[in-house]
């Protein structure tokens, strides 16, 4: 049987490097009223200023086509406005000198992967439907030649109302509301969700996913949450929710996906390798769960300032997650027992193409996992003698900048009071900016000095 690798999460804004380039201060929003009304779902963009193009700030690919995914999604129903991409992003576009105060779409909920984000929406075997806001965020721009040379999205207030007009209320923040208005990124959900739900953490299972996976997955759910907050103290979030939605029992296939918003952890699983129960399958679910969960203290509670530092959350996360994974019993041919070899080897592949700061660029997300896993190891071992682990530089971490966004120079600062080598600083500073032509000898020199 062919088996896809979990596919990591993200987290909200900073991994695709959602800062402001350009921001305008004071803007008022753009206005964005999504309504679910016998089965027709429409959006009604209302902007506050006048622009030849409104582009928007997620604007990722298909994973698996590599095409856009809003054309294959949209119908754009004011008449003069067109759904274009320009350069990286996608844009509404004027027939004539402007985009209309008012564009309005239909449009059918999209539950594919995209490259590095969140899914538009997540599907339910019983009809119920996660949307993703972000997805409607978006940004003016009067140039065309100014939007094909921009590489990042600009910032712009947006205030997404969202309204589904049959008897069912809407799931979000894990509360239930007749409407939602926010002007957060985060998934909101239409239609019936059964929760399970303890102190700690909320799962909503899809009823078609496998009774097997609904009746596995509440226990290990509880008791990561319980574990890292004994070992890291309470996150900022609001109690987390795990949705996990069923794509179907695809043949040939056993996939595991999503991602992590707000206090939503959105999983996507699939194939007919999830059928029956496996053992492989369970591992890697729950491997999936740590890493999301440990996102909540490192990710959120303490995140990184912008994409070139994303190693920082999820090398960082990796690294829990895999703690996490060997209090457990586990078999002699556990995925958990390569995780460090395969990510040194990942990361030395990384580094002989440039800095893992520079890896975004190079479109290498798994430098972020890989070598940030080999930092944070690196750091890990200056506590060894004290018998503190990496949990106990996340709590560091976390007294210092709690709420805060940090980047290389705060994580190594803290990691020279937790007992880092100085030696060992310089050469993950030069690994961060340079890399190295030969990675898998600059990773020894890490981590058997």
């Amino acid at each position: 049987m062919r088996k896809l690798l979990i596919v990591l999460g993200l987290i909200a804004g900073f991994a695709l490097g959602l800062q402001p380039a350009v921001a305008k201060d004071a803007a008022e929003p753009v206005k964005v009223e999504v309504t679910r009304h016998d089965g027709v779902w429409s959006a009604r963009f209302t902007f506050p200023e006048s622009a030849a193009h409104w582009a928007f700030q997620r604007s990722s690919l298909q994973r698996i086509t590599q095409q856009p995914w809003r054309q294959e999604s949209w119908r754009i129903a004011t008449p003069g406005v067109r759904l274009e991409r320009i350069g990286e992003f996608e844009v509404l576009v004027a027939d004539g000198e402007a985009v209309p105060t008012q564009v309005e779409m239909q449009f059918t909920p999209f539950a594919k992967d995209l490259m590095a984000d969140y899914d538009p929406a997540m599907v339910f075997s019983n009809g119920t439907v996660g949307l993703y806001t972000g997805h409607f965020f978006t940004f003016p721009i009067h140039e065309r030649a100014d939007l094909e040379a921009l590489s990042r999205p600009r910032d712009y207030p947006s205030q997404i109302v969202l309204t589904d007009e049959g008897d069912a209320q809407l799931l979000y923040n894990g509360q239930r509301w007749n409407s939602v208005t926010t002007a957060n990124e985060a998934y909101v959900l239409f239609g019936e969700a059964a929760l399970v739900e303890s102190a700690l953490v909320a799962t909503i299972f899809d009823p078609g996913l496998p009774a097997w996976l609904s009746e596995a997955m509440p226990g290990f759910n509880e008791r990561t949450f319980a574990y890292y907050t004994s070992r890291l103290g309470e996150h900022t979030q609001a109690r987390p929710t795990i949705l996990a939605s069923w794509a179907g029992p695809t043949p040939e296939l056993m996939s595991m996906g999503g991602s992590v918003t707000g206090n939503m952890v959105a999983m996507r699983l699939e194939g007919e390798g999830l059928l029956e129960p496996r053992t492989e399958a369970l591992e890697r679910i729950e491997w999936f769960v740590a890493h999301e969960a440990a996102h909540f203290w490192l990710g959120q509670t303490v995140s990184h300032d912008d994409r070139r530092n994303a190693w920082i959350s999820e090398g960082g996360a990796d690294l829990m997650a895999l703690r996490l994974m060997l209090r457990q019993p586990l078999p002699a041919e556990s995925e958990m027992f390569e995780a460090i070899p395969n990510a040194r080897q990942d990361c030395a592949r990384s580094l002989a193409d440039g800095g893992v700061q520079q890896a975004g660029d190079r479109l290498d997300h798994r430098a972020n996992y890989a070598c940030g896993m080999i930092f944070a190891l690196a750091v890990e071992q200056a506590g060894k003698e004290r018998g503190e682990d990496f949990f106990d530089f996340v709590a560091l971490l976390a007294s210092r900048y709690r709420e805060q966004g940090i980047g290389s120079d705060e994580w190594l600062d803290s990691a020279r009071d937790f007992g880092m080598a100085e030696s060992d600083l310089l050469h993950i500073r030069a690994l961060l900016h340079h890399g190295a032509k030969d990675g898998e000898a600059a990773l020894a020199r890490l981590l058997d000095s």
